[in-house]
C-alpha cells in the first residue's frame, strides 16, 4: 500500500464504503515514514491513519472532535512525547496514546509517565525494535474506545429519554417509568444549571454510597470528594455551554489511604418540555475495568520487555562466535540500558570473598579482579534468596545501614545468586549511585533471573567440556584398560592400555565382539542381566594374549543409557590382576601347607585320647581271640560261641579301621574341594576325634540342629579343622575350671537365605579381656606349649569360603564363638547344578 505525504491520510479500507461506526480512527504525530507504511501494512482494511504534523495539530484535532479519534500514536520524532500525552488526556483521559521510543530511552519515559499528572490509564510506551506487535496493540485500543463509546451512548440516550419524557406523563406511568429509571443497570444525576440535584436515580446512589432517600436540591459538588469537586464544577459549566456530548471524566473516590475506587462520567446538556435547560450526569462504576486496564497495560509491556530482552539475548549468545567474556560483558551493557543503572558485576562467591569477575563500570572498586569483602556488598543479601533482591532508593530504607551503602552510596540494586551444578557460583548485580525514578518491575526481575540462568548454564557447558576433555585424557592416560562398545557388545574404542595388556591394536579388535562377553553362558546370563536392569557387574576375566599368554582381569561392565533411559553403550574396564592371581595361588598353596602342618599338629596334641580311643577296640579284639582260643584247647568250642567271638573281633576291627581312616582323611594333604556337604556330618566327625576327651573329663555335650537338613558348599575337612580348633580349645579353657557341671554346646541354625550359623558355647574360664584384641593374631597364644596359629589359620579358612568366624563374648563365667559358613543354594554351583 502506497504512503502519502506528512499530513495527508492513510486509508487501509478496500471496499471504501463503511460507516463511521465501522471505521478506527488513527493519528499518527510525527512518525517515520518507513515505520507508518509497515503498521499500515498489518492493520485491517477497518483502519483510517491520519498523519498529523506535529503536537499543536494533534492538540487542535482532539479538542475539536476528541469522540472522532480511537487511538494516538506518538512517534520518535517528537520533542516532549509525555508532555503533550498530558495536554491530550486533559481533553479526554480515554483516549488511548502509544508513546514510540527507541530501546534505550523507553525505560526514562516509563520513569517520566510514572511521576507525571493528568495522566490516564490507557498509555503505553513501545519499544521501536517491536514494530510487529505494535500494529495489534493499536486494533486492539481503538476497538475498546468504540465499544465503551457506542455502550456511553446508549446509556446517556436512554437517560435522557427518561428524564425528558418523565414529566410529560399520568402520575401511575410516570410512576412506572420511575422505576424503571430506578432500576437501569447505570447511574443518572440531573440538575438545574446551578448544580442542584433534580433527580438522583437508586444505581446513582449506589454507586456514589448515599442513603436511599433525600439529597434531592443537593449541590453536586457536594456528592463528589473535596479533591474532585473543582473538576466537577468545571464539567457542569462545559454542559451548560454545549450541545454536544462530553468526552467521559474519571473520578476517583477514595476509600482508605491505599485503595479507591472509580466512577467514569458523562456529562452532557438536556432540556425540560418547558424549555427549562439542565445537565445529566451518568455515572458507571468503573475500578474493576481501571484495574484490569492497568494490570493489562503492565502485562503487555512487561511481555514486550520480556520479549525484546530474550531477542537480544539470544541475538548475544547465539549471534556471534566471541568468547564467553566477551559475550558476558554484552549481557552486563544489556543489564545496564535495560534497567537504567550505569555499573554491571558478574562476580565470584568464595567464604567470605566477593572477586569480580566482568564488570561494565567506570568506578575502579568495581574493575574486573578486584577483590572485596563479601559481607560488604548487596549481594551478600542476594546470595541467600532464590528471588532477585531489588530496591530503588537505598537511602529512602533500612537499606541506607547497609555497609555497602556507607561505603560507596549505590542508591539502586538489583542482583541474583548464580547456581552452578548445584552449588552458589557468584551473583550478577545492577546498580548505581543515583535513585531509580521507577520501581522495578516483575518483567525486569525475571529478566535479570534469565540473564543469571544463561551465564549459569554457559558456566556449566563450559565445566562439562573441561570435564569430557579431562575424561578422554584420563581414558587415554589410564592404566587400566578401558574397552567401549555398543550396546550389542560390538568393540568401538579401545584404550592404550587395552592395547598394551592383550598385544592386539585397536583397529584390529574394533567390530568384533568383547573379550568380556566370551566367557562361560552363567557368567554372560548374569551379565545381561545386570546390564537390562542398569547395574553394574564385576567379575574376573582370564583369557589369553595374541602371542597365547594367559592373562587375569577384574572387570567391571556397566551401562551407558540416554536421557530416555535405553542403553547405547556398554563401558568395560579391567584391571590387570594377573601378578595379582598368581601370588594368591601361591599364598593359597601355602596357606593349604600351613593348615596341613595345624592339623598334624591338632593331632599331635591329641595323642593321649586317639591311642585311648583305638586301645579300647584293639582290647576287645585280644579279649575276644583269647577268648575262643582257650575254649578251643579246653574242647568246650562250640561253633555258634566262636562264630560270636569271631564277629565281635570283625566289628571291634572295624571300629578301629574307622578311626585309622577318620585320621588319615583328617591328616592328608590334600587339594581344597569344595561341595555339598551336610553340616551335621561335618560336626559328628569332628566330635569324634575328641569324644574320649569330653567323656574323660566329664563334660556335658549339647548338640542342636535344625529339623530339615542343612546343607552347606565347603571343604568338609577344612571345617572340620575350624571346629576341632574350637572344641579343642573349649575343653583347654574347662579344664582349667572345677565348677560342675562343665559344658559344651554346639548349636546349628539357618542365619539367612544365604548362610548356616555355628555358635559353640563353654562355660569355661574365658579369656582375659586384655587380651581379646589379639585373639586372631598369627603365633599369638595364652597355652604354654601352643604354637599361636589356630585361630588365626580358622579365620583364614573360613574367609576363603566367604563366610565370618569372631568372638560373640567373653567371660570368666564362659565363652561364645561364632562361624558362618555359605548354604548350598545360595551358591551359583547349586544353579549350575540344578
Amino acid at each position: 500500500m502506497p504512503t502519502k505525504d506528512l499530513g495527508s491520510d492513510i486509508s487501509v479500507r478496500r471496499l471504501g464504503s463503511e460507516s463511521r461506526s465501522d471505521v478506527c480512527n488513527l493519528l499518527f504525530v510525527s512518525v517515520p515514514r518507513n515505520i507508518a507504511f509497515h503498521i499500515s501494512k498489518n492493520l485491517s482494511k477497518l483502519h483510517h491513519i491520519e498523519f498529523v504534523v506535529d503536537g499543536n495539530h494533534l492538540a487542535a484535532k482532539v479538542e475539536e472532535r476528541p469522540e472522532a479519534v480511537d487511538a494516538v500514536l506518538l512517534g520518535t520524532e517528537l520533542s516532549d512525547p509525555v508532555g503533550w500525552a498530558q495536554r491530550i488526556h486533559t481533553m479526554d483521559k480515554r483516549l488511548p496514546i502509544i508513546i514510540l521510543g527507541t530501546a534505550a530511552k523507553c525505560g526514562q519515559l516509563r520513569q517520566d509517565l510514572m511521576f507525571s499528572p493528568f495522566l490516564g490509564h490507557e498509555i503505553v510506551v513501545w519499544p521501536t525494535t517491536d514494530i510487529d506487535g505494535l500494529a495489534d496493540v493499536l486494533a486492539d485500543a481503538a476497538q475498546r474506545r468504540q465499544q465503551r463509546q457506542r455502550y456511553q451512548e446508549a446509556a446517556m440516550a436512554n437517560a435522557h429519554v427518561q428524564i425528558e419524557v418523565l414529566p410529560l406523563l399520568q402520575p401511575e406511568t410516570a410512576e412506572y417509568v420511575q422505576g424503571l429509571f430506578d432500576h437501569e443497570p447505570i447511574g443518572v444525576v440531573a440538575t438545574d444549571p446551578n448544580g442542584t440535584t433534580l433527580t438522583i436515580n437508586r444505581q446513582a446512589r449506589q454507586i456514589l454510597g448515599l442513603p436511599e432517600d433525600g439529597l434531592i436540591d443537593t449541590q453536586l459538588q457536594k456528592l463528589f470528594p473535596k479533591d474532585e469537586r473543582p473538576r466537577i464544577d468545571k464539567l457542569l459549566a462545559l454542559a451548560n455551554h454545549t450541545n454536544v456530548r462530553l468526552p467521559p471524566e474519571l473520578f476517583e473516590f477514595p476509600i482508605s489511604k491505599s485503595r479507591s475506587f472509580f466512577v467514569e462520567v458523562i456529562a452532557s446538556a438536556f432540556s425540560h418540555p418547558g424549555g427549562r435547560r439542565g445537565a445529566m450526569f451518568v455515572l458507571q462504576e468503573v475500578t474493576l475495568r481501571v484495574q484490569a486496564e492497568r494490570q493489562r497495560t503492565e502485562a503487555v509491556v512487561e511481555l514486550r520487555l520480556i520479549a525484546t530482552a530474550l531477542a537480544a539475548l539470544h541475538n548475544i549468545s547465539a549471534g556471534r562466535d566471541d568468547s564467553l567474556s566477551e559475550k558476558v560483558r554484552d549481557f552486563l551493557r544489556l543489564g545496564c540500558e535495560q534497567f537504567g543503572l550505569p555499573i554491571g558485576i558478574l562476580s565470584r562467591i568464595e567464604g567470605n570473598k566477593f572477586t569480580v569477575l566482568e564488570a561494565v563500570s567506570d568506578n575502579p572498586n568495581f574493575f574486573p579482579g578486584r577483590v572485596l569483602k563479601l559481607n560488604r556488598t548487596y549481594c551478600a543479601t542476594a546470595i541467600d534468596a532464590a528471588e532477585p533482591i531489588a530496591f530503588e532508593h537505598a537511602g529512602a530504607t533500612p537499606w541506607r545501614d547497609h555497609s555497602s551503602y556507607k561505603d560507596s552510596r549505590l542508591e539502586a540494586y538489583i542482583g541474583v545468586r548464580i547456581v552452578v551444578g548445584g552449588d552458589l557460583f557468584g551473583t550478577l548485580c545492577f546498580m548505581g549511585n543515583s535513585p531509580r525514578r521507577v520501581t522495578f518491575s516483575p518483567a525486569e526481575r525475571e529478566i535479570v533471573k534469565l540473564m543469571a540462568r544463561w551465564i549459569a548454564g554457559e558456566f556449566q557447558r563450559e565445566r562439562a567440556e573441561a570435564h569430557m576433555r579431562k575424561l578422554s585424557s584420563a581414558i587415554e592416560q589410564a592404566a587400566d584398560s578401558v574397552v567401549i562398545t555398543d550396546r550389542s557388545g560390538i568393540i568401538e574404542y579401545v584404550n592404550p592400555s587395552f592395547e598394551a595388556l592383550t598385544g592386539f591394536k585397536r583397529e584390529e579388535v574394533t567390530g568384533d565382539s568383547a573379550p568380556f562377553l566370551q566367557c562361560d553362558e552363567c557368567l554372560q546370563s548374569d551379565l545381561w542381566e545386570a546390564i537390562h536392569e542398569g547395574a553394574d557387574y564385576r567379575f574376573l576375566l582370564s583369557s589369553q594374549t595374541k602371542s597365547g599368554e594367559l592373562y587375569h582381569q577384574q572387570m567391571t561392565v556397566s551401562p551407558l543409557r540416554d536421557d530416555k533411559g535405553r542403553t547405547t553403550h556398554l563401558i568395560a574396564t579391567g584391571q590387570d590382576v594377573t601378578a595379582l592371581i598368581e601370588a594368591k595361588e601361591q599364598d593359597r598353596k601355602r596357606q593349604a601347607e600351613l593348615a596341613h602342618v595345624a592339623r598334624l599338629s591338632t593331632l599331635g596334641g591329641m595323642v593321649s585320647g586317639l591311642a585311648h580311643e583305638l586301645n579300647q577296640p584293639l582290647c576287645a579284639i585280644m579279649t575276644y581271640a583269647q577268648t575262643c582260643l582257650r575254649k578251643m584247647r579246653e574242647g568246650e568250642a562250640r561253633i555258634e560261641d566262636l562264630q560270636h567271638g569271631l564277629d565281635q573281633i570283625v566289628r571291634q576291627a572295624q571300629r578301629a579301621d574307622e578311626i585309622f581312616v577318620r585320621i588319615r582323611n583328617f591328616s592328608r594333604k590334600s587339594q581344597i574341594r569344595r561341595q555339598r556337604t551336610n553340616i551335621r556330618e561335618i560336626v559328628e566327625t569332628t566330635l569324634g576325634f575328641a569324644q574320649t576327651e569330653i567323656s574323660h573329663n566329664n563334660i556335658k555335650l549339647e548338640l542342636k540342629f535344625p529339623k530339615k537338613q542343612q546343607l552347606v558348599y565347603a571343604d568338609g575337612i577344612q571345617i572340620q579343622q575350624v571346629l576341632l580348633n574350637l572344641v579343642r580349645n573349649s575343653l583347654d579353657a574347662l579344664a582349667a575350671v572345677e565348677r560342675e557341671p562343665r559344658k559344651l554346646s554346639i548349636k546349628v541354625a539357618l542365619e539367612s537365605p544365604k548362610f548356616t550359623k555355628l555358635i559353640l558355647s563353654d562355660n569355661g574360664c574365658g579369656c582375659p579381656p586384655q587380651e581379646l584384641h589379639r585373639l586372631f593374631e598369627p603365633f599369638f597364644t595364652t597355652k604354654e606349649a601352643g604354637l599361636g596359629v589356630g585361630l588365626s589359620i580358622s579365620e583364614g579358612i573360613i574367609e576363603g569360603h566367604g563366610g565370618k568366624l569372631w568372638l560373640e563374648s567373653s567371660s570368666p563365667n564362659g565363652s561364645t564363638f561364632c562361624l558362618t559358613i555359605p548354604n548350598w543354594r545360595s551358591s551359583r554351583h547349586a544353579d549350575r547344578e540344578s
